[in-house]
């Protein structure tokens, strides 16, 4: 089930419905606690290309090589300085 669709169930506006879910201050702790349970049971959970949209963060990193050749890319080097990027990430 989307946010879309979770907030219809619940007669709420979606934005309402997310606003609950991320925590904001101005939604009621009734509305916030009694949608967090209907987004469990519902099985509702955030899309994370939309919060991207939503905030302009994609939370993602893009390494830009220029001139690997085949063999660069499967030279264990390689996969060892993706795998020290990840864990500094």
């Amino acid at each position: 089930m989307n946010l879309t669709e979770l907030a219809s169930k619940r007669g709420l506006s979606p934005n309402t419905v997310a606003r609950a879910l991320n925590g904001y201050p101005e939604v009621n702790d009734l509305t916030r606690d009694r949608t967090i349970v209907a987004a469990k049971r519902h099985n509702c959970r955030p899309n994370t290309r939309v919060n991207g949209l939503d905030t302009g963060r994609a939370m993602a990193v893009g390494h830009v090589m220029t001139g690997l050749t085949h063999n660069q890319i499967v030279n264990p080097i390689f996969s060892d300085f993706i795998a020290g990027a990840d864990d500094i990430y």
